[in-house]
């Protein structure tokens, strides 16, 4: 079973800072990761309709759609007071 911190840990290192609240955690606790995900699969995708596949785009789509699982495997959870 894949964890949130194994989900994070393919993310970029720009957004990772060690005394800082990484942007991704404040989605996810915000509501808005599901909507951020697919707008960011999106956007990823659009990229590339046209001429050469850029591999880097199409890791993102896998890394924004493995957080869509993460969310779907823990919805029930994750709503829980």
């Amino acid at each position: 079973m894949t964890t949130w911190i194994d989900i994070k840990q393919k993310g970029s290192d720009h957004y990772k800072h060690p005394d800082d609240v990484e942007p991704i955690d404040l989605y996810k606790s915000g509501g808005i990761l599901r909507h951020f995900a697919i707008g960011c699969i999106v956007k990823y995708a659009f990229r590339n309709r046209a001429g050469k596949i850029n591999p880097k785009d199409i890791e993102k789509i896998i890394h924004y759609t493995e957080m869509l699982g993460y969310l779907a495997d823990h919805e029930n959870e994750d709503s829980k007071p």
